[in-house]
């Protein structure tokens, strides 16, 4: 993984431990996190296809202008979400999800990549009882290529 993939500004949420859930309150613009990596294989990428995104480009490759199959954009925010939902949804005190944002797939995710991804907090907007959480979520490959890129907004509680 590319070394400047975290930024430099900002606390390591990783190394944060509040004692309990993270509040609006814990967190602020710049905080980040590394949600580790995931390999997929070519197997994945076409069971997944096959199932929810059945077309040429993500199952066989024929006639595709990246040389291979690719994971579908759905495949690589499940892949994305999965990781986030492991390593940093789970440590908020999260009311709801509210959107996302702007999401881009700048490059394919071809067989055989190695995807590690980020959350940078962008926001911590507070309303009376709540606040709305925005935070950028990046994905990047071995390469360090963007793979993925959007904004996402969830709803936390405050103390």
């Amino acid at each position: 993984m590319p070394d400047d993939f975290a930024p430099a500004r900002g606390r390591d949420l990783g190394t944060l431990d509040t004692g309990g859930p993270w509040y609006a309150e814990d967190l602020r613009a710049g905080d980040h996190m590394k949600l580790g990596s995931v390999d997929v294989t070519r197997q994945a990428i076409i069971e997944f296809a096959t199932k929810y995104d059945p077309l040429d480009i993500h199952i066989d490759g024929t006639g595709s202008p990246f040389g291979d199959i690719i994971a579908s954009g759905v495949h690589t925010m499940a892949l994305f979400s999965s990781m986030a939902s492991r390593h940093f949804i789970p440590r908020l005190a999260l009311i709801a999800g509210r959107g996302i944002d702007r999401m881009r797939l700048p490059h394919p995710v071809l067989p055989g990549s190695r995807l590690f991804g980020h959350i940078t907090v962008t926001a911590v907007v507070p309303t009376e009882r709540r606040a709305d959480l925005v935070y950028r979520s990046t994905m990047v490959d071995q390469s360090g290529r963007a793979v993925l890129d959007f904004s996402a907004i969830v709803v936390t509680a405050r103390r």
